[in-house]
């Protein structure tokens, strides 16, 4: 069955309502969603945003009929639209920012490890020299000169 454009412009007004709520609900629960919870978000905005673009794609082939539309249909929606370019922007913000946290994060823990890592590993070289291990005992180790040590066992 084909829809007519005043369904299409309904059917449309609701995929956008909808979208324009998710991007809200994801942008403030951005800093306590878990990874379930975030995976659930994408999938959702995934499925509205194709259905929005194959809305959108379709009213534009009908750009006739949409200038009959009456004056308070196409106001509404621009102004939907204007509404959903801003929540796109703030959700797109929110994004980038928990992305810049989390490599943030990332690399501090890299930083660590690695550090703890040259710290507390101990190679030989082969004269037997100790030096330190370079991050996953690859490239070079830097020596230093080994010191022997005996025990002496009698009291």
């Amino acid at each position: 069955m084909t829809m007519t454009t005043e369904q299409m412009v309904i059917e449309l007004k609701s995929v956008t309502y909808d979208l324009i709520s998710l991007l809200e609900r994801e942008t403030q629960g951005l800093r306590k969603l878990e990874i379930a919870e975030y995976e659930q978000f994408v999938s959702e905005k995934s499925a509205l945003s194709m259905q929005y673009e194959q809305l959108v794609v379709k009213l534009r082939a009908r750009g006739s009929e949409l200038r009959q539309l009456a004056e308070d249909d196409k106001a509404e929606l621009r102004d939907l639209q204007a509404e959903f370019q801003q929540a796109a922007r703030r959700n797109m913000t929110a994004l980038q920012a928990a992305k810049a946290t989390n490599e943030r994060m990332v690399n501090a823990i890299v930083r660590a490890v690695n550090d703890k890592a040259k710290e507390d590993c101990t190679t030989y070289n082969r004269s037997g020299q100790t030096g330190k291990a370079s991050l996953g005992g690859y490239g070079r180790p830097t020596s230093k000169p080994g010191t022997s040590y005996s025990v002496n066992e009698t009291l």
